[in-house]
């Protein structure tokens, strides 16, 4: 294991979720706010966004229950790919305005973006969209949770 407090939030598998409105459109935020307080971050420095689309951006949508069905059984497959080893985090799930994005700190993307290759898929490929980038200090979660 990697980090010994980022495997101990993984295991412990608290979440916390937080409802609202962003410029009247509905936002649902869940997170791990055990993460706000670890100040070891060491190899958890990359960051990996998931977009997953299930509506017309800007048009305010929830995912329908099909939708969120689909979703739930990704985040298994997620979880189980990136964090059984405590190779990545995921930090944060966000709801809002027609997609769902998953929040995941880690230390290798191309480690991740191979696991996530080898989930199991339904019929279809995932439709997801993934984009990296450096975050060492955890900034866009902080961002998030700020507002």
């Amino acid at each position: 294991m990697k980090n010994p407090a980022i495997a101990r939030i993984i295991n412990d598998d608290l979440w916390t979720l937080v409802e609202g409105e962003s410029d009247g459109t509905p936002v649902i935020v869940r997170f791990r706010e055990a993460l706000l307080t670890v100040s070891d971050k060491n190899g958890y420095g990359e960051l990996l966004t998931i977009l997953w689309p299930y509506a017309d951006e800007d048009s305010g949508a929830l995912p329908n229950p099909e939708d969120s069905k689909a979703m739930e059984e990704f985040e298994e497959h997620l979880c189980g790919a990136l964090e059984q080893d405590a190779h990545a985090i995921i930090a944060a799930v966000i709801t809002t305005d027609g997609a769902r994005q998953w929040i995941v700190y880690t230390g290798d993307i191309d480690e991740c973006d191979e696991r996530i290759s080898n989930m199991p898929q339904n019929e279809e490929p995932y439709p997801i969209d993934m984009e990296t980038d450096e975050d060492p200090e955890w900034k866009l979660l902080h961002q998030i949770l700020a507002n």
